[in-house]
This record gives C-alpha cells, structure tokens and sequence, in this order.
C-alpha cells in the first residue's frame, strides 16, 4: 500500500535517533503521512549493533518510542510528550546495515496523556518489532533545562518522497484494537 507523504517533520542536531549533527544517530528522517500516520525511514549502521550482524533492541525501542511519541505532532505540531510507558515486541532479529521503516499512530489521548502504537519494518516489508506506548503531554519547556532554539530544532530542506510503501499497514489498526481492549 502507497501512503501520500503530506509533509516532513523537523529533526534535530545532537538526538541518538534523529540527530544529523551526531555521528552515532540512527538519522531518521520523519514523514507526516496520509491517515495521521507517521514514518521514519533509516539506513541502520555497524555501531548500531547488538550480536554481529543485529540491531541493538535497545536502538529499536528508542525508534519506535520516537516514532510514536512524534506522531501527536501530526495532530498538534507544538505537542510534546515523555514516555510513561513503552511495550516491545521483538519478532524477529533486525539486519545491520539495512533500510528500515518505523511506522506509528496516535491510538487515544485525554488532557494529560497520550497512547500510540507503531512497528519497525525491513524495506522489504518483513515486520521485526511492534510497540504499544504511553506518553505523559508536556511543554517543551518543562522537558528540558537548555534552550530549544533553531540550532538543535529545525526543518531540514531535502526533497521528500511524494509516497512511502508498507504491506503491513493494517498492522497499526490490530495494535490499536489490542491496545484498547
């Protein structure tokens, strides 16, 4: 299935997951899609790993939980959250080396919270992760001490994809049926 990319979201300088200024970062570039559907797409690297060959479990869950905590931004760009609680699933070892695709949706929200389901993907559409996550809503400005400024937030200006292709995409309304039970 084809999903209409409708815009990018910013990334910042010195995150472990969307940071372009860190050398280490997965480098995930986040796609505000058709549906209130966020995607990160990835090129995972050799320091990314775990056992030779595999993806950290610990970098899947930081992508994931990025992933779903950004998809709040596609209904209010000014939203943030912090993780109250993050579930993982791991199907199947991630390759090293790879292109991958972390997909999330915002299942439910109230005032002070919101819940959010997501999976990681192999460009080849083989699902090696799921999430089910909680997130506590706050102003950017009680998350952190330092200054948010221009210089660790902005817009990168790179051409987007006009679509970004998953065969799993009912996968995200399974997890959200299972998450509001």
């Amino acid at each position: 299935m084809q999903l209409k990319v409708l815009k990018k979201q910013n990334s910042s300088a010195d995150c472990i997951v969307c940071g372009l200024s860190n050398n280490l970062s997965l480098k995930v570039r986040f796609y505000e899609c058709e549906g209130d559907i966020l995607c990160g797409v990835f090129h995972n690297e050799d320091w990314h790993q775990s056992f030779p060959g595999r993806m950290h479990g610990g970098m899947i869950g930081a992508v994931l939980d990025e992933t779903i905590g950004r998809a709040i931004m596609i209904r209010d760009p000014d939203q943030w959250g912090v993780t109250g609680e993050l579930k993982i699933r791991y199907i199947k070892p991630t390759p090293l080396n790879a292109d991958l695709l972390c997909w999330g949706k915002i299942v439910s929200e109230n005032s002070r919270l919101f819940k959010g389901v997501g999976y990681l993907e192999t460009i080849d559409g083989e699902v090696v992760a799921t999430a089910e996550a909680t997130f506590f809503k706050m102003d950017i400005t009680k998350i952190t001490d330092d200054s948010f400024t221009d210089e660790n937030w902005y817009f990168e200006d790179k051409p987007i994809p006009a679509v970004i292709c998953t065969e799993n995409l009912t996968l995200l309304d399974k997890l959200s049926e299972k998450m509001k039970k």
